[in-house]
């Protein structure tokens, strides 16, 4: 059975239970600033691969790492010029960032190990949870090739039993967009809720095609 917890009713013991859970190396399902996810601490291989598990969801496809901070960000990855424009510009913000992840960083996300996408929610519970965690891996609380809940309860009736289920309401429903600046110039994997037009005005150069 899993365990609720009403964001509106109580956010500090929800920030409490959660912070427990995650450190007890279990999962936390939650709402964020753009779907509902799920999320495990990333220095954790058992309860990564239990997400994936939960999500039916091949681990070549990487979770992402949200933290409470933008200045924690530069602490997991390796720094550019194309980074510092979409942090001062889009965070906090529904900007996943996919760049070369720092050389001592030991946390499993699937995927490729060298690479690590990254961002900073405009989520006060998300940012309140990793502010006592830190940083997390997380990805969409939904079935791997199925759309994402807009509620927490309808996920976790995708993702199975024993889940502590942080109840935020609706979610705003449209995913982050997703961003490499692994190549020479950045590449949009995804269009989410930031737009092309968004990142161009911004003064990003885009790969061209």
């Amino acid at each position: 059975m899993n365990k609720f917890l009403d964001l509106d009713s109580d956010f500090e013991e929800a920030v409490s239970a959660a912070t427990k859970t995650l450190n007890d190396g279990k999962l936390v399902l939650l709402p964020t600033d753009t779907v509902y996810g799920i999320a495990a601490i990333p220095t954790n291989k058992n309860a990564v691969d239990e997400i994936f598990h939960r999500k039916k969801r091949i681990s070549d496809q990487a979770c992402a790492v949200l933290v409470s901070e933008i200045s924690h960000v530069f602490d997991l990855v390796v720094p550019s010029v194309e980074l510092e424009l979409l942090s001062q510009n889009f965070w906090p913000g529904p900007m996943t960032v996919v760049v070369e992840r720092a050389q001592h960083l030991s946390y499993f996300l699937g995927g490729d190990e060298n690479s690590i996408g990254v961002r900073c929610p405009d989520h006060a519970f998300i940012r309140s949870l990793t502010a006592e965690t830190g940083p997390l891996a997380v990805t969409s609380a939904n079935l791997s090739g199925l759309s994402t809940p807009e509620d927490a309860k309808e996920a976790a009736s995708e993702l199975g039993e024993n889940l502590l289920v942080v109840d935020g309401g609706l979610c705003k429903g449209k995913p982050s967009t997703v961003l490499s600046l692994l190549g020479e110039s950045a590449e949009i994997l995804r269009e989410g809720a930031i737009r092309v037009e968004d990142l161009i005005a911004a003064g990003l150069q885009l790969e061209e095609g």
